[in-house]
């Protein structure tokens, strides 16, 4: 904590400093142009839907964050993995290919597969995104972005347990001929050029196009971490009549280059017995710093000789060599309509959606050999909502419909092992939903909220295992087959096995028999027969299931001034079951939160001053958890389980203080208190009958107890440990400043982030934690009053911090760690017309 106390000291004294010498700025006022900013003597405030209805985010009774497009553009907020830097309680680490985890205050997913489903709900346009593996073109041409923590049991669509994302763009705008187009240039040979034009179509018509292309380096050295992206956007808008308008939007999104990159941070090897082995039985072997070094990468030759000497992959024992160099190649379709009608007697809002997503990519993370995705997800959905008012009561009445259909082939090569994964899966949810709003004086109200979801759910699969065994046994030591080669990477088992030398299988490939289902020699014979086993295991899953529950609200809102607004809330939420491609551990059940909220939203000195204020509890049980593990016939799997229940609780403030009149000083510090009260599974031993009690033993920082008998296994006991990707202090801090010209303003912003020791790996290991960290991010943005040229300078991460985001034991017990990106920098020109 000490570097953390520092840091944070530091950031303190240095932007209070600069706040105090801002102060005697011109006092010369200033312009907003921003639409969905409204002023209200002091700050510029932003206009927010979460619950439906526009209103201003100081009179919104919820615990949300929001900034507007301009500010995530001078932040460098391009896609959803940065939203951290404006939503404290928000983590979203990226894994391997197109997998992202959503994380708000202890509660989400490390990634979200073709057959899991997130626990923070990500919102487009209005619209529920099944597959959040995108937000490249959800992050083009934004007018805000809205963050919700907490369960959302009845406004939102399903699954929403730990909170929702709301990305919202520019709608197109009637008689106004307008847009812009622009150029950024940073280091990484980052390039990317943007556009928008909005064109009005006659009277009653108009429409708007968006589009953006980025092209950048790998963050790493080996080259991965790199991205090539390609966003487009258009819409038309129908005034149909004063009373009813209807909006139509599409977009296309590419995402191409590697994908995340991963560094090795050392080996896990096994030590029977050693006394001060990093966790028992296990002695952790840090690579060398010219492997270690952030970005450095996979595939420089330091780190794959590291891995070579130092790694062996059960249970075939052979060389680990031959990693697959990673790809991305994904495309994304969609379509979404809004019709708004006043009926008088309320209004309507209809919004049909249709989504579409294809996927092909090629990761190492966790160090795999390599992993292939190939997945295709559509989804059709529909909302309906009628809103009205009579006399103190507001109400709001709706229902919604979701169906995805998800097919894929997937293969995870871990060297010894391989997963072949064949699978259709089909969800169909149905919710109905009402919200009252009871003005019991006309400063105080009650509101009530209750959904019903129905979701059933079915999955067509095959999951092929197949294993690479080592016969050859020594007296000392462990088994070793250094002339029996790892299995080759491929989408199927016939694409893999078809890479043999036939000569490798004596008795006969798999391919050759009739099934290729068994055990089969393996690799050149020894004086005591062959060296190795090929055995390949089915498991089919052909399972349906079905949820359904009713989530409530109930909250109370106080305005205590005009300006001054305190509100308490209970809320529930669910998240449905689902299955897993792993054997022993096909099905998972649904999960449960209940959350209080105490808040309070002020603002001050006719709004010079903003300050806000939530304290928070939160019941989680059940809770569902997707990460690696070993399946129950001891294959590395990645699956979804429960594994217990969680406290949440902490206090989050957040302020604006306009300390001169172009002098803007904003902030917020969370404390989390976010532990597991019960976090246990099982998991198979992996050791033989005559081996000693406690042999084989887990990799893991959690205690455990060893199950003798027929078959052997671990119960693991993380009870008490942290939440994951849950610090308990995050503090930002940000100074903004305004210098007026004649015909434009410069904007010059500085924000400092400071974040606690967080866990960012699912096995609790002490090589696992993310230690303390501190950026800074600047910006200076020359702005036109009107319209025409515009220029920027910034740099992100100044501090060139290393910020862990993942931690994962791959192939060969070899650990990696993903980051957050390091320092970028670049320059940015575009006109406005």
């Amino acid at each position: 904590m000490k570097h953390f106390a520092l840091a944070s000291t530091a950031m303190v004294l240095a932007l209070s400093a600069t706040s105090v010498s801002a102060q005697t700025a011109d006092d010369a006022s200033g312009d907003s142009r921003t639409s969905t900013n409204e002023v209200r003597g002091g700050i510029s405030e932003i206009v927010v839907t979460a619950q439906r209805r526009e209103e201003s985010l100081q009179d919104a009774a919820i615990p949300i964050n929001a900034v507007d497009g301009a500010e995530l553009a001078r932040s460098g907020v391009s896609d959803v993995t940065q939203l951290n830097k404006v939503a404290p309680a928000l983590y979203v680490p990226e894994a391997g290919g197109a997998n992202v985890g959503y994380f708000v205050r202890g509660v989400g997913n490390f990634a979200n597969n073709g057959y899991t489903n997130p626990a923070v709900a990500f919102n487009l346009d209005g619209v529920y995104i099944g597959r959040p593996s995108s937000t490249v073109a959800s992050f083009l041409d934004v007018n805000r972005v809205e963050v919700l923590k907490g369960p959302q049991g009845t406004l939102y669509g399903r699954n929403a347990t730990g909170g929702a994302v709301n990305v919202i763009p520019n709608a197109p705008r009637l008689d106004v001929l307008e847009g812009s187009v622009s150029a950024q240039y940073g280091n990484y040979d980052a390039l990317e050029l943007g556009g928008v034009l909005n064109v009005p179509l006659g009277e009653t018509v108009a429409a708007r196009f968006a589009g953006a292309w980025t092209d950048r380096d790998g963050y790493y050295s080996d080259g991965t971490g790199s991205a090539e992206n390609l966003a487009l956007r258009g819409q038309l808008f129908f005034e149909i009549s004063p009373a009813v308008d209807l909006r139509l939007s599409a977009d296309y999104s590419t995402q191409k280059g590697t994908g995340p990159g991963l560094d090795v941070d050392g080996v896990y090897t096994f030590a029977p017995f050693t006394p001060d082995a990093t966790v028992p039985n296990w002695q952790f072997i840090p690579a060398p710093a010219t492997v270690s070094d952030p970005f450095t990468g996979l595939f420089v030759p330091e780190a794959l000789g590291f891995i070579q000497s130092s790694a062996t992959a059960a249970p075939l024992y052979s060389p680990v060599t031959g990693y697959a160099y990673p790809f991305r190649d994904d495309e994304y379709w969609g379509m979404n309509a809004e019709l708004n009608a006043d009926l008088g007697f309320a209004d309507l809002v209809v919004i049909p959606a249709y989504r579409r997503s294809e996927l092909d990519n090629l990761f190492n993370g966790a160090p795999f050999k390599g992993a292939l995705n190939q997945d295709k997800a559509e989804q059709f959905s529909i909302e309906a909502r009628l809103s009205g008012d009579a006399g103190p009561l507001e109400w709001l009445v709706g229902a919604f419909y979701f169906d995805e259909d998800v097919s894929g082939l997937n293969s995870y090569n871990q060297f010894s092992t391989i997963s072949f994964q064949d699978f259709a899966t089909k969800t169909e949810s149905t919710a109905v939903f009402a919200r009252l709003s009871y003005s019991v004086t006309d400063d105080f109200r009650l509101v009530g909220g209750i959904r019903y979801t129905d979701e059933s759910r079915s999955i067509d699969a095959q999951s092929i295992a197949v294993a690479g065994v080592c016969l050859i046994e020594p007296a000392f030591g462990p088994p070793s087959c250094p002339q029996v080669p790892t299995l080759p990477l491929g989408l199927t088992l016939e694409d893999s096995i078809a890479q043999l030398d036939p000569a490798l299988f004596p008795a006969g490939s798999p391919l050759t028999r009739p099934s290729p289902y068994g055990a089969f020699p393996y690799g050149p014979f020894g004086m005591m027969g062959p060296q190795a086993l090929l055995i390949v295991t089915p498991t089919e899953i052909v399972r349906d299931a079905s949820d359904d529950q009713i989530t409530w609200r109930a909250a109370a809102e106080y305005d205590v001034t005009p300006d001054n607004l305190l509100y308490a809330i209970f809320e529930t939420g669910f998240r449905a079951g689902g299955f897993n491609l792993t054997f022993g551990q096909e099905e998972y059940d649904p999960e449960f939160i209940d959350a209080y909220t105490l808040g309070a939203k002020n603002s001050f000195l006719n709004n010079r001053l903003q300050l806000n204020f939530e304290a928070f509890y939160w019941d989680y049980r059940g809770q569902q958890l997707a990460a690696l593990g070993v399946d129950a016939r001891g294959n590395n799997s990645f699956f979804t389980r429960n594994v217990g229940k969680s406290t949440i609780k902490g206090v989050e403030i957040d302020f604006q203080a306009l300390v001169a009149q172009n002098t803007l000083l904003r902030g917020g510090v969370q404390y989390l208190d976010a532990q597991f009260d019960s976090f246990v599974y099982d998991q198979v031993d992996l050791s033989d009958q005559t081996d000693p009690p406690n042999f084989l033993t887990p990799i893991t920082g959690c205690d455990y107890t060893q199950n003798l008998g027929a078959q052997r296994s671990f119960t693991i006991d993380c009870s008490g440990k942290p939440s994951l990707n849950a610090p308990k202090w995050t503090v930002n801090l940000g100074l903004q400043q305004t210098f007026e010209l004649t015909d434009y303003e410069i904007i010059a912003t500085i924000d400092g982030r400071s974040r606690s020791n967080r866990v960012t790996g699912f096995n609790y290991l002490p090589t696992g934690n993310s230690g303390n960290d501190f950026t800074l991010d600047a910006s200076i943005s020359l702005v036109p009053i009107d319209k025409g040229f515009t220029a920027g300078l910034y740099m992100r991460n100044i501090t060139n911090e290393a910020m862990p985001s993942l931690y994962q034991l791959g192939a060969a017990n070899v650990a990696s760690v993903k980051y957050e990106p390091p320092r970028t920098y670049g320059v940015r020109v575009g006109y406005e017309f």
